[in-house]
């Protein structure tokens, strides 16, 4: 027998909360937006590295997908670009 949850839904723990349905996922995801930040400028450094510096964006962010990130070019460039790589 399956234990009853309730009536409640998401969206209203969220209402009652006075919380984002996206900000409760993002505390439940573990993760803040700046620690991402940090590791996506790692891996963005690490990449144009391996590459000598012969990667623009559109290359390190498709590396970047490559290796598990989730990533679009206009992220990769402003970082890159805030880097001076």
């Amino acid at each position: 027998m399956m234990p009853v949850q309730g009536s409640l839904n998401i969206e209203r723990i969220c209402a009652l909360a006075r919380v984002s349905r996206a900000g409760f996922y993002r505390w439940l995801g573990g993760k803040t937006a700046a620690e991402e930040q940090m590791e996506v400028r790692a891996a963005i450094q690490a990449v144009v590295l391996e590459h000598r510096g012969r990667y623009g964006y559109r290359r390190a962010a498709a590396e970047l997908r490559r290796r598990g990130l989730v990533v679009n070019r206009k992220r990769v460039a402003r970082l890159m670009r805030e880097d001076n790589l």
